[in-house]
């Protein structure tokens, strides 16, 4: 009768030990960090406190069965040695797996060094125009910083964080996302009109510069510059043409110019809309630009001490992003690019 009551409460003890691995590993699933947040073995933890539990009844019972069967038997013999190591030999037992449960308890897990962890998490210095240059940040290999420059204490919302990979981070809500994804297919489609160089010429747009690698030759249209319009997909400033693609001039993009010559960028889509501006330039008849260290240098021709901010939309495929400052396929291209202004070009060519 007393081994039957034995047995019955190690196998309770042992579905109170299952029950607990259950519910931690259910926990472990549901919070990634968990490991990295408690010791290998943590009473404080309401399921690994069940597991001890579980074993503690299962080796207290099976030490009661041992007793009972030393009893029986008359281990060790039924002089003085015998009752002493029968008197002893089960309070060592039980110590010894006392101790190592509690040794457990305490110790750490080795393979999480919390401090060096957080020691490996610098600030991020994100450029946000690269990240939107390239369409997507590129993937590294470091732990996880937030956009705003908030120091590595920001990680013990997700314990002291977790080395991995991902891309740069781009400080964009949904609306803006949308609305720049609007503007850029906006700009596509209303500057397919445009698509023959010359049809540009007679709306009256004017060549400005020479077939640039990366950014191709800019067209002008005067009246747009100050019209009271910033970013209108219907009348933009400037357009983009180049030889470089296939030989012909190709409208590869449109560029934008903000209203007022300023030193602090527009902001339409957040950090997606990427602004640049130039110094110093030299603008020459046959429609060329160059960098000049001042006026005096530019004799002739017309100088542009600092100009108003503006962005290249691409509409052609195959850029590093939509907004990026450089068009890659013409930088420097498959063609070489024009040696004359377009105007030119299409005279002879006529010819």
């Amino acid at each position: 009768m007393q081994y039957r009551a034995l047995w019955a409460a190690a196998v309770s003890g042992l579905a109170i030990h299952f029950l607990g691995l259950g519910w931690d590993v259910y926990r472990h699933s549901s919070d990634s960090t968990l490991a990295q947040r408690e010791n290998v073995l943590s009473l404080a933890n309401p399921s690994h406190l069940m597991i001890v539990v579980g074993m503690a009844v299962v080796a207290a019972s099976l030490l009661g069965m041992a007793a009972l069967w030393m009893q029986e038997r008359r281990f060790g013999g039924a002089g003085v040695p015998g009752s002493l190591a029968r008197s002893l030999a089960l309070p060592v037992i039980a110590l010894a797996a006392a101790g190592s449960i509690w040794l457990a308890s305490t110790a750490e897990d080795s393979g999480h060094d919390h401090d060096a962890m957080v020691a490996e998490h610098p600030q991020d210095n994100h450029d946000s125009s690269l990240v939107v240059a390239n369409g997507s940040g590129t993937s590294q290999e470091h732990p996880h910083a937030t956009t705003n420059g908030a120091t590595v204490a920001a990680e013990d919302a997700m314990g002291e964080g977790n080395a991995h990979t991902h891309g740069t981070e781009v400080a964009a809500s949904a609306e803006q996302l949308l609305a720049a994804g609007t503007f850029a297919n906006d700009v596509k489609l209303k500057t397919a009109q445009y698509a023959d160089v010359r049809d540009a010429l007679a709306a009256g747009y004017i060549q400005i510069t020479q077939d640039l690698p990366g950014i191709a030759a800019h067209f002008i249209r005067p009246q747009f510059q100050r019209d009271g319009h910033e970013l209108d997909a219907d009348n933009p400033e400037v357009l983009l043409y180049s030889k470089r693609l296939d030989g012909n001039w190709r409208l590869v993009g449109a560029m934008f110019l903000a209203e007022s010559v300023s030193d602090t960028p527009p902001s339409h889509f957040g950090a997606l809309d990427v602004w640049h501006r130039h110094e110093n330039l030299c603008f020459t008849a046959g429609a060329t630009v160059r960098t000049t260290a001042n006026a005096a240098e530019c004799r002739g021709g017309l100088f542009v001490p600092k100009t108003a901010y503006q962005m290249h939309v691409w509409v052609e495929p195959g850029g590093t992003g939509v907004f990026a400052h450089d068009y890659a396929p013409i930088a420097p291209g498959a063609f070489p690019g024009a040696t004359r202004p377009a105007v030119e070009d299409l005279r002879v060519q006529s010819r």
